[in-house]
């Protein structure tokens, strides 16, 4: 009886231990009314009652501080919190920075129905900063809505500015940079997403740019400066000559974009700081039902990039520079050398596009000894100036094509 009575106590103890542990968990330790505060004492967000902290944009000098500044002070307060949490911008609210804002990991923000923008010339809204090499220096971030602008017309800037990390989406946002600008930069991040965007730019066309409104980035000294840049944030250091060395993008994903700009949308290469950097390669780039618009260069170009999927977009230059490749639609070339292990799993899948060029609409090839292993361009519509030349494929072992029309534009 004696030994009934402890097994009965035992399976009792058990069952209440699996329902405790099935009991669903607050999505904050803090309490609703719970107030953060930033500098000057400024109230810069409170937690609500489902855990997120609502941001409390700046309307009016605050203690001698113009808005811009304490709204930039208040959003960097909230964003360098390292534990999880949702930050909510309040839609309807126009919030100016004074500064670009530095976010953390593990990090929401929520932004649907506001305006956030920086009148500094030559400055971006948002970016993280190289803290860890490996994809280490940022996680689990998630952009969700809103407008990100720069009002600078005419300076190079970077409306936002992800590198170095992994699991990121920025999704429904709007991001508005200029023609000598990028809208969104991914420098050496994997598992990216940018999707429901629409990337546009502003100010007075050049015919001779070629930047991109969504770079995907290698990180060199050429192409990524400012990761050269070094200091202490929060008692973390950050930036130096680590962070440049040929780390590249893996696992992006593009996907129901609209993106503008005087290239649409660049994976990235540069033969500036030697071979070494110039053989780096991309790997497993998707990019599915967008719409990408070079204005002076091509809409879309992939350079040293291992494994692509590109399917359902409409793609198109308006470039004048028509007898060179910035004038191709969908421009997918290796630059440097890879090795015989990394080009035997390389494969480009190319399906179901509309692309308009005037050299070429669609072009495959290669500058280097290095081949693409596998190809496949089914079904796109593809326009040229002489329609004969509206699809170029060279340097590939294995293609396979069908379905394909060629066009005079």
């Amino acid at each position: 009886m004696k030994k009934l009575t402890k097994w009965l106590v035992m399976a009792c103890l058990i069952t209440a231990c699996l329902a405790f542990c099935k009991m669903p968990v607050s999505a904050s330790s803090h309490k609703a009314g719970e107030v953060i505060y930033s500098s000057w004492g400024y109230k810069a967000g409170t937690y609500d009652s489902e855990g997120q902290i609502q941001f409390r944009p700046c309307k009016k000098n605050y203690k001698g501080h113009s808005p811009a500044t304490v709204n930039a002070d208040a959003l960097q307060t909230l964003c360098a919190l390292k534990r999880k949490k949702t930050i909510v911008i309040p839609s309807g609210s126009s919030v100016e920075l004074a500064s670009t804002v530095h976010i953390n990991s593990n990090t929401t923000i929520i932004a649907t129905g506001a305006d956030i923008y920086i009148s500094k010339s030559g400055s971006g809204v948002l970016n993280n900063l190289p803290t860890a090499v490996n994809y280490q220096s940022i996680e689990n971030v998630i952009i969700d809505g809103g407008t990100w602008r720069t009002t600078d017309k005419t300076h190079q800037c970077t409306v936002i500015r992800l590198c170095h990390g992994k699991n990121v989406a920025v999704k429904n946002a709007k991001v508005v940079g200029n023609y000598q600008s990028h809208c969104i930069e991914l420098i050496a991040m994997k598992k990216t997403t940018i999707e429901g965007c629409r990337l546009t730019v502003q100010g007075k066309k050049d015919k001779n740019s070629v930047e991109e409104a969504l770079q995907i980035d290698v990180a060199s000294p050429t192409t990524a400066p400012g990761l050269l840049a070094t200091g202490t944030f929060h008692g973390t250091a950050y930036g130096g000559t680590k962070y440049v060395q040929g780390q590249t993008c893996k696992n992006i994903k593009v996907l129901n974009c609209y993106i503008k700009g005087s290239r649409g949308l660049c994976a990235n290469y540069t033969e500036v700081n030697g071979q070494k950097i110039k053989n780096k390669f991309h790997d497993k780039i998707t990019i599915q039902n967008c719409t990408l618009i070079g204005t002076s260069a091509e809409g879309c170009t992939l350079y040293n990039t291992l494994r692509a999927t590109v399917t359902d977009n409409t793609i198109r230059t308006t470039s004048t520079r028509r007898t060179r490749s910035y004038s191709v639609g969908l421009n997918i070339t290796i630059q440097g050398v890879a090795s015989a292990s990394m080009m035997k799993k390389s494969n480009i899948v190319v399906m179901n596009n509309k692309v308009k060029g005037y050299r070429q609409g669609i072009q495959i090839v290669s500058r280097s000894s290095s081949r693409y292993q596998k190809t496949t361009v089914k079904n796109n519509v593809c326009y040229a100036t002489n329609k004969a030349n509206a699809l170029l494929i060279l340097s590939v072992n294995s293609v396979k094509k069908s379905g394909n029309k060629l066009k005079t534009r």
